[in-house]
């Protein structure tokens, strides 16, 4: 399968899950063959102060991972969550965990 690994911290506690869940909406709004694991604490959950979580995507062909990407994300960058976090994206990422 192909994953995507999408990220997020800050330092209120609340903030990486509100905006994961709101990104996970997201993605299962757009519909494509993906499945949409958590969000999860992250391996780490707290480092430096900052709450970390994660949101794993995960496909058995890369196109419909890619397509949902590229439909989801400009609406994920555009979230009232996001202005409060740090996120990232892996796409096929060597480290889920």
């Amino acid at each position: 399968g192909h994953l995507a690994l999408l990220r997020a911290e800050a330092t209120n506690a609340s903030a990486p899950g509100a905006f994961l869940t709101a990104a996970a909406e997201r993605f299962a709004a757009v519909g494509y063959a993906v499945q949409i694991l958590g969000p999860v604490p992250a391996l780490m959950a707290r480092r430096q102060g900052r709450q970390r979580m994660q949101l794993l995507l995960q496909a058995r062909e890369r196109a419909p991972l890619h397509r949902l990407l590229t439909e989801a994300l400009p609406s994920i960058d555009g979230l009232p969550e996001a202005r409060r976090v740090r996120w990232s994206l892996d796409v096929d990422p060597l480290d889920t965990i």
